[in-house]
């Protein structure tokens, strides 16, 4: 006989249904939250009904988000390595949902010069398989707003931040101050061992190796 799923269980894929779609219905396609878990949610007060037509939409209310940590990270992911997993895994045990924010083409092209290796969808795809990522999303194309965006969609209690990302925590640390957000902000491990190279380092190796 199966468990029964807890309240945090479901409010957690509650959130991940709503991320980036909005409100959602009951017969929301979803593995893991029925009509019997979103009677449950909303009897006990995580979850409210939105006024909609035809058919009735729900989302999460304060006190349901408050039952689950989320945790932002981001990056570009152009070549997938031991490294990224080992971040990400550090990050997931810093709440109890791990949102990952993928760089999108035209980003990656603004500040680093040049177009990636694989496009961005194969790259959210790759890193949302990963098994500590509960959901990843592509960043938005205004370089300059992009990050505000994701941070007020997102809503994290932390933003995760790798040991190369000073400029990017700068730029959030501002928007948090900025916006009064009550986001906390922490820094990843370095990783010292050879086996956790960066990307850069791997596509170099495989040009040499190509040659």
């Amino acid at each position: 006989m199966m468990n029964k799923p807890t309240e945090q269980h479901l409010i957690r894929a509650a959130y991940l249904t709503q991320l980036r779609h909005g409100p959602f219905t009951a017969r929301e396609p979803n593995d893991e939250l029925n009509e019997d878990d979103v009677s449950r949610l909303l009897n006990a007060g995580y979850l409210r009904e939105e006024q909609s037509v035809p058919e009735r939409r729900y989302s999460l209310t304060e006190s349901g988000r408050r039952q689950i940590r989320v945790v932002l990270a981001g990056g570009v992911y152009d070549v997938l390595h031991v490294g990224h997993l080992a971040a990400l895994t550090e990050a997931k045990t810093l709440g109890d949902v791990l949102v990952v924010v993928v760089a999108t083409d035209v980003t990656v092209e603004t500040l680093k010069g040049r177009k990636p290796v694989l496009p961005e969808e194969d790259r959210r795809a790759l890193v949302e398989g990963l098994k500590p990522v509960d959901k990843a999303i592509l960043g938005y194309e205004d370089v300059g707003f992009g990050f505000e965006q994701v941070l007020m969609e997102v809503m994290p209690d932390i933003v995760a931040f790798g040991y190369d990302q000073e400029k990017l925590e700068r730029i959030v640390a501002e928007i948090i101050e900025r916006r009064h957000l009550q986001i906390q902000i922490t820094k990843l491990s370095r990783f010292e061992h050879e086996k956790y190279a960066s990307s850069t380092s791997v596509k170099q190796r495989l040009s040499e190796e190509l040659r």
